[in-house]
């Protein structure tokens, strides 16, 4: 395998309750209970727009998606300002023996301030090539824009590129982009795409993901050979 996509929000860093409970106070603020447990039930891994959206619709808010995404900006700009978002366990050394083997791509439905924000307060900004947002793309996850975006920038086939994600929209997304899929999730998703490995944890995923970009087999070394040719 040639480069790795990683997901952002709950892939590298443990943001997910983080995200909730901001959703969670603003909607209050709004006149509107929604508990951060019940908005991981309905939109953990889902794309900002898509939950302003879903948001909007489900409680009859009376502001527009841009409104409510500005206004959730400001306020997870803030509460960064309190400490950042945990890495995900095992996150950074698998960054740091990945780094100068291959490319290394974020590929989030995230806007890019804040990303770039929390890559930058881990110390890992430079290790990524390239970055890829939501807002790159007319068409968000789950479509496959921003995977094809990602590729087509890469310079390589989908079938020579990881991504590692952590929920259904992303890898709905992956796997309509053709590329290989690493799911890291410690739950059983019963799911009508099946990503091509899944691991509880990083840990678990590091040792196989080194030996996809060291040890090339199968179709990648068939791809290797005619390209050669």
């Amino acid at each position: 395998m040639q480069a790795i996509c990683f997901d952002f929000d709950g892939t590298l860093v443990d943001s997910e309750v983080f995200h909730a409970s901001n959703w969670s106070a603003y909607l209050a603020q709004c006149g509107t209970e929604l508990t951060s447990n019940e908005f991981l039930r309905d939109y953990a891994g889902v794309t900002w727009d898509k939950v302003a959206g879903a948001l909007q619709q489900r409680f009859s808010l009376d502001i527009t998606i841009e409104q409510m995404l500005v206004q959730m900006e400001l306020i997870t700009r803030n509460a960064l300002r309190h400490g950042k978002i945990p890495a995900k366990a095992g996150v950074d050394n698998m960054l740091r023996q990945l780094h100068g083997q291959v490319p290394l791509a974020v590929v989030t439905g995230a806007p890019r301030e804040y990303v770039e924000g929390i890559l930058h307060l881990h110390g890992w900004l430079d290790m990524f090539e390239h970055i890829f947002c939501g807002e790159d793309v007319s068409n968000n996850k789950p479509a496959p824009d921003i995977y094809h975006l990602a590729c087509e920038t890469l310079g390589y086939k989908a079938t020579q590129v990881i991504a590692i994600e952590d929920s259904f929209t992303g890898v709905k997304s992956a796997c309509s982009a053709g590329l290989k899929v690493v799911l890291v999730n410690d739950e059983q998703p019963d799911w009508r795409i099946i990503p091509d490995y899944h691991f509880t944890t990083m840990f678990e995923a590091h040792p196989v993901v080194m030996g996809l970009v060291q040890r090339p087999k199968g179709n990648d070394i068939k791809e290797a050979l005619l390209e050669a040719i």
